[in-house]
């Protein structure tokens, strides 16, 4: 089995939305979603946990590198 290095941005070099951008969050069964920078909790814990998207395409992207990590992990534990 291959072992893939994930290159995780660091924070300063992610977008981060001004106030009335809007973002795209992964929920967790799946679905992307239109959310509004307000600077709340939601939007800042959103963004501080890596799931707060410029584009739906970024969004869809990183679903399926997602995805395919969830069933890898599950396939590992059987």
């Amino acid at each position: 089995m291959s072992t893939r290095t994930l290159k995780i941005p660091r924070a300063y070099d992610r977008w981060m939305p001004r106030n009335g951008d809007r973002y795209f969050v992964i929920l967790g069964d799946g679905t992307i979603r239109t959310f509004w920078w307000n600077g709340t909790d939601f939007d800042q814990e959103a963004w501080k946990f890596g799931n707060c998207f410029r584009m739906w395409k970024d969004a869809e992207h990183a679903r399926e590198a997602v995805k395919e990590m969830l069933l890898h992990f599950h396939r590992e534990q059987e």
